[in-house]
């Protein structure tokens, strides 16, 4: 089957230095694990979009200190500022500028947490985990599992992504479309869109484990290994941590849909509720296959045992043979004096013939019956 393109060993979940505290130049967020954080942010990358029902604005940050001090426009409905490579630095910067918590600004550096909602008086704070595939080198895909965090505020919300990179792209493209319905709604319908995004990106993955589980379907059936049986178990261990991170999610949603502070408006709710049917389609579809992988489990021991079962066949049926070519061979192998075969001219090839015909006749029986393969 080739090398497997996803296991155990293939899958990466990040972890990062814990800190403490963030220095002296975000004070808010307080000391952590006695790792100072650099002075400034050399690594993060910072974009912002401001934009309304009939204009957008989109850039990327160079200077966070003036970005943060300039106000946001007022024709700007919706500010959405997101951060990728999170860092210390910027997130003390922010922290220090939104006043939300310092355990919600731990919670973004301490990776990874365990996908949750939590409401304060004036924003709410979303923690999630985003699943994606990275190929490195043919028949060698990774698992990649990254933390996201967001904060929605009135009309602003802060999104940082744990890892360098943009995985908004698609939502992106839609804020530069005109008259596409995320333009003309608030920062909720933006946070149900990137709720939507990375529910969407756990399908694709989700679709690779079905190919490995039919592949492996085949190999165990044709040739039971004991690294297949290492692979099945990987994926089963697999599948077992993609359902602690996917089940959370569906909690989250809920509590969106239901949340009574005015930040979703009535109109979004709908939405959210597909992105929860989503959800619940994609624990359905892990749970499913968490059972063909106990299935794939038994199937090999089955194989194992018919492979077992036909070597003790064959070596049955080859003693079975010989028991009659033995017998008669023992009876003259005897030391008696007389024998009357034993000074027969033909006496010799008789015999052979004599042991020809029996294992023949014996062959043919075995076939007849079916206890031999008849192809």
């Amino acid at each position: 089957m080739g090398a497997p393109a996803l296991g155990l060993y293939n899958v990466r979940k990040s972890r990062k230095h814990k800190y403490n505290t963030i220095s002296e130049q975000s004070p808010k967020v307080e000391c952590v694990a006695g790792v100072l954080a650099p002075t400034r942010s050399n690594n993060a990358v910072i974009r912002y979009i401001d934009y309304s029902a009939s204009r957008i604005e989109a850039k990327e940050v160079s200077d966070i200190d003036e970005f943060l001090k300039t106000p946001q426009p007022e024709w700007a409905t919706v500010r959405w500022i997101h951060v990728s490579n999170t860092d210390a630095y910027i997130v003390g910067l922010l922290q220090h500028h939104f006043a939300f918590h310092t355990l919600t600004a731990e919670d973004i550096l301490h990776v990874p947490q365990r996908p949750r909602i939590e409401f304060f008086d004036d924003h709410l704070f979303v923690v999630l985990s985003m699943l994606k595939l990275e190929t490195h080198e043919p028949n060698n895909t990774i698992l990649d599992i990254e933390q996201v965090s967001l904060l929605l505020y009135d009309n602003v919300l802060l999104s940082f992504q744990e890892k360098p990179g943009d995985v908004w792209q698609s939502v992106r493209g839609r804020l530069h479309t005109e008259n596409r319905r995320i333009r003309k709604n608030g920062t909720g319908y933006l946070l149900y869109a990137l709720l939507d995004e990375l529910v969407d990106k756990c399908f694709p993955v989700l679709e690779q484990y079905g190919d490995i589980l039919e592949e492996l379907e085949v190999t165990t059936l044709e040739n039971p290994t004991p690294h297949i049986l290492h692979h099945i178990h990987s994926i089963k261990r697999e599948l077992a941590l993609l359902r602690r991170i996917v089940w959370p999610m569906r909690e989250v949603i809920d509590h969106l849909y239901r949340e009574e502070g005015g930040r979703i408006d009535d109109s979004t709710r709908p939405y959210l509720r597909d992105v929860y049917e989503h959800n619940i389609q994609i624990v359905e579809i892990i749970e499913s296959y968490r059972e063909m992988v106990s299935g794939l489990s038994e199937l090999y021991m089955s194989a194992i045992s018919n492979r077992m079962n036909e070597i003790m066949k064959v070596l049955t049926i080859i003693s079975s043979v010989f028991i009659p070519l033995t017998f008669i061979a023992g009876i003259y192998g005897m030391n008696f004096k007389y024998m009357p075969e034993l000074n027969w001219t033909w006496a010799y090839p008789v015999l052979w013939c004599v042991f020809i015909v029996i294992t023949a006749a014996m062959i043919f029986i075995f076939w007849r019956k079916g206890w031999l393969n008849r192809n």
